[in-house]
């Protein structure tokens, strides 16, 4: 009779806490489902803005800005080619020397092209662009009348030498179109960035608006949802003692992700669930009744970095490093120990933290260089001379080129991880497009590096993207220059194979270590990560140029000694 209504006193002491904890149960759980749809709807957001910034950033600059200036630049450099190869062959009479006024006007009629899609619905642009074209016709009929001239013999050589004069004339009023035209394009970019501009402020704005509203909310259940949760911890907590009466802690641990073992003051293991048998490779029934020290790796550095409450330990199990999240609690008569395998975390804050720590040093020295050459023309600009002037300006044009590529650099990365960039492939003339990249460099490079090209002019085109695979010999050579030290010497070899053309880039460089000769095609590594011999970079160029290639269907390695220089290949079959 006692015990029937013990056991009846007991059901009805029971029934208020578990309808108080069903009661509140229910509020707090409708309360986080609010506080999760609106954190949804800020990360969709937000998102969703990220998305509509990188969308007009991709039509503004990738698509028109930039390739505008580019090509307008080409424009101007093919045309001095133009001018030198007729020079050049008035003055010798010999037919080679017309090679770079023919590889100019084929650049001229391609950049042209070029520019003309590019400025398609920008009528101000399309009419500065005829008017270039127009003077580009005249020079080119000028330019083949001296040809013809100086073809003819002495007679016609010193017509044509009479004529150089109207040729300086028209040449001049080429250049002085051609400056208008590219401040026009400046102009251009100029309002594309204040429209970037504005995008950029709605997104913040958006995103601002968004987690003001997030924080309204939060900070309105952080006043309603203590008390529930009080209410409801506190009649868990009773249903927790009733029941752990008659439950197995272990059949709960067993269920647990993470690795749970329990130790007594001896440092034996009492408890070891299936998640620790799977993370060490040791299944309880040969973990239990031994010592933590001898089973677990590591396991005083656990045991410490737990009492310092570190984020990641590393740790080899088996030959295979993880990093480890361990947490421990102690009580009388032994200690739990729960460790977590965070590796996938550890290496994506460490890929983060690479890319700040990358992207701020590589913008931060030449927003420097051109914040600094500014204020000394605003400051100065009465006591500096053209000449001084001129070099400020130069400067701030040069590291401004600097940021540019910075910024399509880590634009291409972001394509490539998203499986987005597209090969536009036509046929490609390998050994005039390796020309054209040597010439370019031959004007940056510093006069003590010596650059010679050999490349054969009977090599068969083969189908690329052209302007990708410029972009790759391009990353190649500038890396062979940057570590040359200002001397040295660099040569690009073209061979002809007959199911593939193979391009190498060779220097006499410090050369790279074999344990790097793989890790310097990783994002963000660098060989020089401390700068200490003084070569900067984003560590995104080989990494890139590899992974162009690697669409492409080619491959791209590198030969090095250190201390002999380096041999960077690229390889490209031919398709039909």
């Amino acid at each position: 009779m006692s015990t029937a209504a013990t056991q009846t006193g007991s059901v009805g002491q029971g029934a208020a806490p578990k309808t108080a904890a069903a009661v509140a149960k229910r509020r707090v759980r409708f309360s986080l489902f609010v506080l999760l749809v609106l954190l949804i709807a800020v990360v969709a957001t937000g998102l969703f803005a990220t998305w509509n910034l990188y969308r007009s950033a991709q039509d503004r600059y990738v698509k028109v800005a930039f390739p505008l200036q580019t090509s307008t630049r080409d424009l101007l450099f093919r045309m001095a080619q133009e001018e030198s190869g007729v020079r050049a062959y008035m003055i010798t009479k010999n037919r080679l020397s017309l090679n770079k006024y023919f590889i100019g006007r084929r650049g001229v009629e391609t950049d042209i092209r070029q520019i003309d899609t590019l400025t398609r619905g920008h009528p101000s642009l399309a009419a500065r662009v005829r008017d270039v074209k127009s003077q580009i016709v005249s020079l080119h009929g000028f330019y083949d009348r001296l040809i013809t001239f100086v073809a003819d013999g002495l007679v016609g050589q010193a017509q044509a030498r009479g004529e150089v004069l109207d040729g300086e004339t028209r040449s001049t009023r080429f250049r002085e179109t051609a400056v208008l035209m590219q401040g026009d394009i400046n102009n251009f970019v100029a309002s594309t960035r204040s429209a970037q501009h504005a995008t950029f402020t709605r997104t913040i704005a958006t995103l601002t608006i968004a987690g003001l509203l997030a924080l309204l909310v939060a900070a309105a259940l952080l006043f309603n949802v203590p008390e529930r949760l009080r209410v409801l911890y506190a009649a868990e907590e009773d249903a927790r003692q009733r029941a752990e009466q008659g439950a197995n802690a272990s059949r709960a641990l067993e269920h647990v992700s993470d690795a749970v073992l329990l130790v007594d003051d001896d440092g034996v293991i009492r408890f070891w669930n299936e998640a620790a048998a799977q993370l060490f490779g040791v299944p309880p029934e040969a973990a239990v009744t031994r010592r933590a020290a001898s089973i677990v790796p590591d396991y005083d550095r656990l045991l410490g970095a737990a009492e310092r409450d570190e984020s990641f330990v590393p740790v080899r199990i088996d030959g295979d490093e993880h990093w480890l999240s361990p947490a421990l609690s102690t009580f009388d008569g032994g200690a739990v120990l729960a460790v977590r395998d965070a590796t996938a975390g550890y290496v994506l804050e460490r890929a983060r933290t690479d890319f700040v720590a990358t992207a701020s040093h590589e913008l931060r020295t030449p927003l420097t260089t051109v914040y600094g050459g500014a204020r000394t023309l605003i400051a100065r600009r009465d006591q500096l001379n053209p000449e001084q002037s001129e070099r400020l300006l130069r400067m701030i044009e040069q590291e401004s080129d600097h940021l540019v590529q910075i910024v399509d650099q880590l634009l291409v990365s972001a394509q490539l991880d998203r499986g987005a960039l597209k090969l536009d492939e036509s046929a490609c003339d390998v050994a005039e497009l390796c020309e054209g990249v040597v010439e370019s460099a031959r004007i940056r490079a510093p006069t003590r590096i010596a650059l010679e090209i050999d490349a054969p002019h009977d090599i068969e085109p083969i189908r690329c993207d052209e302007s990708l695979l410029r972009q790759v010999i391009v990353n190649l050579v500038e890396n062979a220059i940057k570590y040359a030290n200002g001397g040295g010497h660099i040569e690009l070899r073209v061979s002809d194979e007959p199911a593939r053309v193979r391009i190498d880039v060779s220097d006499d460089g410090p050369g790279i270590p074999a344990s790097e000769q793989e890790r310097i095609f990783e994002k963000f590594y660098r060989l020089d990560a401390g700068m200490k011999g003084g070569v900067g970079g984003s560590g995104l160029g080989l990494y890139i140029s590899r992974e162009i290639v690697t669409q492409m269907g080619g491959t791209l390695s590198v030969r090095s000694q250190p201390g002999e220089g380096s041999t960077f290949s690229v390889t490209l079959p031919r398709r039909a």
